[in-house]
């Protein structure tokens, strides 16, 4: 007796494996491409960062050439806001003149981010304040430190001599 061939189940089953191999394979492609790209994408915004504080201290010190200001007036005003500059020019506070020995608050850190980016993303104030988009800015001994949420990778800005430092973590 032949046998009848069933609307070829058995084609059917070895395809849908065949296909499932494949898409978890791929799965497992993007989830490691979507980290590299959110690591990416905040090594960009570093490298904004880095170009803002930059344009400002031109700024400041094409303004201090300008009026001839010895450097005691060591702020520009920018949305409504005084921006102080460290002694060697870089952008470092809101809250008042800065000496040799300055430590950035939060509050001075996220105004940074907020000032010397053109259109800056949604950035949380301090390691206490509720999550506000997917970074966070706080303050270091002598640095400010822009993040993931979630960690991953961060950038650490020094206000006294204008450096920059990104770092990925090793997870």
């Amino acid at each position: 007796m032949i046998q009848t061939y069933h609307h070829g189940r058995f084609e059917f089953f070895v395809a849908v494996i065949v296909i499932a191999i494949i898409a978890l394979a791929a799965f497992g492609r993007y989830s490691f491409m979507a980290k590299d790209a959110r690591i990416l994408r905040l090594e960009v915004l570093s490298h904004h960062f880095m170009m803002g504080a930059a344009n400002t201290r031109i700024q400041f010190l094409l303004e201090t050439i300008a009026n001839r200001n010895a450097l005691s007036n060591r702020h520009l005003t920018i949305d409504g806001k005084n921006l102080y500059f460290s002694p060697q020019g870089w952008p470092a506070s809101i809250a008042g003149v800065v000496t040799d020995n300055y430590q950035p608050t939060d509050e001075d850190c996220y105004h940074l981010w907020t000032l010397v980016l053109q259109n800056p993303a949604p950035i949380a104030k301090g390691a206490a304040a509720s999550p506000r988009g997917e970074y966070r800015s706080l303050a270091q001994e002598d640095s400010c430190r822009y993040q993931y949420e979630e960690g991953g990778a961060y950038f650490d800005y020094y206000p006294a001599t204008g450096r920059l430092v990104f770092v990925t973590d090793a997870n």
